[in-house]
């Protein structure tokens, strides 16, 4: 999947056929799991919690996003579409994750990742959260959602970036 993200960002491949890659990793790695070895208290990389947001039915981004971080370690609890802010909040309090990823296509998505965030803030929530979405950009998640929150938001343009902002996330020096 290394490959395939270095392909895409290179602009050598389109976003159906990483779709259709990750798909490929997935079903092979299911496959292949049976015949790997399992320890109990290693959970990967880390637990990510994703959801696309209140008012909002666009899955494709999350997916994808899904797909590769599960195919690099990570465990991914996916809470599916229109979740609200206190099921996201019920769901962080019951699965613990590492990071939180919100996802959104419209523009009432990214106002919706503010309300979160601020829910979040509310409930004494700190964790990282992953935001991405079309309508989402740097300098609005740095001065919109990133100001109503007291942890780390970080905006990822796609899912590679995701990954590589998760892997950051997660990696003892950032931790």
């Amino acid at each position: 999947m290394a490959e395939v993200g270095r392909l895409f960002n290179d602009n050598q491949l389109i976003v159906a056929e990483v779709l259709q890659s990750a798909g490929v990793m997935k079903a092979a790695v299911a496959h292949l799991e049976q015949y790997m070895e399992k320890s109990e208290d290693s959970s990967g990389k880390g637990k990510v919690l994703l959801a696309t947001v209140k008012g909002d039915v666009h899955d494709i981004g999350k997916n994808l996003v899904d797909i590769i971080l599960s195919n690099n370690g990570f465990k991914v609890v996916d809470l599916g579409i229109k979740v609200t802010p206190s099921e996201l909040i019920e769901a962080i309090r019951k699965e613990k994750p590492d990071i939180v990823g919100l996802s959104g296509l419209l523009v009432k998505s990214a106002q919706q990742m503010v309300t979160t965030a601020q829910d979040f803030k509310d409930a004494g929530i700190e964790l990282p959260i992953l935001v991405g979405g079309a309508a989402l950009s740097k300098r609005f998640t740095e001065t919109k959602i990133a100001a109503e929150y007291n942890g780390p938001v970080v905006y990822s343009k796609d899912a590679m970036q995701g990954l590589d902002h998760a892997n950051r996330l997660m990696s003892k020096s950032e931790r």
